[in-house]
């Protein structure tokens, strides 16, 4: 059965829609990494980020009920959350996210000279890598002559190697009740199972459901599958404040 977190409230329960069967869609990471997932819909929304045993749970309202849409799934913690700004560019941002994990990861295994913690995971897609001449390997760090200069080009080069290890895109799908599990990742490729059946569903043990992180910003943008015009402040708006 699920197990839901004690932190939760009664409203925020219900604002989730978990037990008002609004999963539109519910999304859980079943992976052993912490992941970063995200809806695109010519832009990216309702961004999260899942540790193991997390659920992102979304209402139609937040997905949009009429447009189709794309899930995201990329190895990422908050530190390699892209900002609003990246958000709003195209595809080729994703690749941001892990980037961005491997930097961080790498860079703490150059400092202690091991690759441990989350950087352990990364040892079979590092190990005897050659990146412009230089052998990037556990042995190279434990001997402390990789440059933490060189961090970022090496998880550049480890990500656009392996895109399917670090990140995954769903089919379009449409708004409906749709439970989706993420499973995979870095040592083997990360997958979305977007037709889970909520039988099987139920049997996922979930730990913490999550609401999309809430983002403020000024650009000119519709919601996503709401009609209406932009958010713009019109001319008589701006002369009844003055």
């Amino acid at each position: 059965s699920l197990i839901l977190s004690s932190k939760l409230s009664v409203v925020e329960i219900i604002t989730l829609g978990i037990f008002h069967n609004m999963s539109s869609p519910t999304i859980v990471n079943c992976t052993e990494h912490t992941i970063v997932v995200f809806q695109e819909r010519g832009i990216f929304y309702n961004k999260q980020v899942l540790h193991p045993g997390e659920a992102l749970s979304l209402t139609k309202n937040q997905t949009g009920d009429i447009l189709p849409y794309y899930i995201h799934a990329a190895i990422g913690d908050e530190q390699a959350l892209p900002c609003q700004k990246k958000s709003l560019q195209n595809l080729a941002s994703v690749a941001v996210v892990p980037t961005a994990f491997c930097v961080g990861a790498l860079a703490t295994a150059v400092s202690a000279g091991t690759l441990s913690g989350p950087s352990a995971a990364l040892a079979p897609l590092v190990s005897g890598c050659i990146v412009r001449g230089v052998v990037f390997d556990a042995a190279a760090i434990a001997a402390g002559t990789i440059l933490a200069s060189r961090v970022a080009v090496v998880s550049e080069f480890i990500v656009k190697n392996n895109p399917t290890k670090f990140m995954a895109k769903s089919k379009r799908l449409f708004p409906c009740k749709r439970f989706v599990t993420i499973t995979g990742g870095l040592e083997d490729d990360l997958l979305i199972n977007h037709n889970v059946d909520e039988s099987e569903f139920k049997k996922i043990k979930i730990h913490k459901f999550k609401a999309p992180i809430i983002e403020t910003t000024k650009s000119k943008i519709r919601l996503p599958g709401r009609k209406g015009k932009a958010n713009k402040e019109t001319s008589r708006e701006r002369k009844s404040r003055t």
